[in-house]
């Protein structure tokens, strides 16, 4: 098994994976490199996630957004052709694909049309159509997931449900006033537990039909106010919260819920770990890397 790191990421170091992991840093921008390690590893599968993959810094990364993740997804594909094996490729969409959707119309089924608002939801889509160009024309068994929000332990402090549990387990810890500053809390999304998400990741590229978009979502949605409750719930520690307008991302539609039936229904997938199991899992992680 091998990896390939986004340039400018946190580099995971030989010593602290499992003895059967190999890390070969690569620019995913750079295509004859690329072209060279795929072809070197001969991989019978590929799991594409290197990405620029925060919507809200894409707007003040739109270049830098738009040439990794449709250029570069292009070079992951043209390399994953060139070794002559035709592995299969999985890319990693997102929900941001499909914009805003009445509520009414929601859950959001894999039919419903892409409507992006982000930069990053525009190269989402565009990674999409590059990957059926190489499907349709190429006959390489290119798999199609559009991912709703998903946490756990080891994310960035950057997303919102990580964000929270790193500030809690400051406070307790000492390191911070019992004080949180939040954002929009009446936002709801539709959260999976990350270890469910690569799990399913795994099943679709198994036993999943090619070309064919899937949701990746737990099908029932959560206040961003929910989450924070949990949180705090966990701790015995009092914090104070205030609302930051200032902290509002600048499009933020009020619900984003996805339609699983397709994948329960081909593949039989059932999410393992409830909401709660999963903020209790990251709080954890945070505790362990804070005390």
């Amino acid at each position: 098994m091998a990896g390939l790191c986004l340039p400018g990421d946190p580099r995971p170091t030989q010593d602290t994976l499992p003895p059967e992991v190999e890390i070969h840093p690569t620019d995913i921008l750079d295509e004859s490199g690329l072209s060279r390690v795929v072809s070197g590893w001969k991989p019978q599968t590929i799991f594409h996630l290197a990405a620029f993959s925060n919507p809200q810094s894409s707007w003040e990364n739109a270049r830098r957004t738009l040439e990794t993740n449709i250029i570069g997804s292009h070079n992951v594909l043209q390399a994953a052709l060139d070794t002559g094996q035709r592995p299969r490729v999985l890319l990693v969409g997102s929900c941001q694909q499909y914009g805003s959707v009445p509520e009414q119309e929601q859950p959001i089924g894999e039919d419903r049309a892409q409507r992006p608002l982000t930069p990053y939801g525009v190269s989402k889509c565009a990674q999409e159509v590059i990957g059926l160009r190489f499907f349709l024309s190429e006959e390489l068994p290119v798999f199609l997931v559009r991912s709703f929000n998903h946490t756990g332990p080891g994310q960035e402090s950057s997303y919102v449900c990580s964000s929270f549990a790193r500030q809690v387990a400051e406070v307790e810890a000492g390191c911070r006033e019992p004080h949180l500053r939040v954002g929009n809390l009446s936002a709801r999304r539709d959260f999976s537990d990350v270890r469910d998400v690569v799990r399913c990741y795994s099943e679709i590229l198994e036993r999943g039909r090619p070309g064919e978009p899937y949701n990746v979502c737990r099908g029932e949605a959560f206040s961003i106010q929910e989450i924070l409750d949990t949180l705090l719930g966990l701790t015995g520690t009092r914090v104070s919260v205030e609302v930051d307008p200032t902290l509002y991302h600048s499009i933020d539609v009020p619900l984003l819920l996805g339609d699983n039936t397709k994948l329960r229904r081909e593949l039989g997938w059932e999410p393992e770990f409830s909401l709660r199991e999963t903020l209790q899992h990251l709080l954890d992680y945070w505790r362990s890397k804070i005390h």
